[in-house]
């Protein structure tokens, strides 16, 4: 009969670090403005898991942790990008929509007067506001 068990714990230990940076960039991923920290730990289980992975294969290893960390990784990056893409088009659909209003604002906007003297200080006059300011 032969033994069909894993001989070693080969990629264990990066198997489960992908599975823990898996779990923390699902969980980021679904807080709003954390899309750049779950994108972070999304690729570190992807490499970690990887990496585990191709360990585990090559000493007859159990794969599950480091496949887990790895879809995990995956899944938190498709996701990201997913939300990133909606809202980049919200935003670009919003700005198209409203196009004429953006170019009827900025075309109201004149700016009357620049003045700098030798300390590098300007002084900028839109419309009747004056602003005051030191390039440094």
């Amino acid at each position: 009969m032969e033994n069909n068990l894993p001989s070693s714990n080969a990629g264990q230990s990066l198997g489960i670090i992908a599975l823990i940076f898996g779990i923390i960039g699902v969980l980021a991923a679904f807080i709003p403005c954390f899309g750049f920290i779950a994108v972070i730990f999304g690729v570190l289980a992807i490499v970690f898991g990887a990496i585990a992975l191709n360990q585990a294969k090559k000493e007859n290893a159990s794969t599950s942790l480091p496949k887990a960390g790895l879809y995990l990784g995956i899944a938190t990056t498709v996701f990201v990008i997913i939300w990133v893409a909606i809202f980049v088009g919200s935003v670009g659909s919003m700005a198209l929509e409203h196009k004429d209003e953006i170019k009827r604002a900025l075309d109201s906007v004149k700016i009357e007067k620049i003045e700098t003297d030798d300390s590098l200080n300007v002084k900028v006059q839109v419309d009747s506001t004056t602003i005051e300011t030191t390039v440094k």
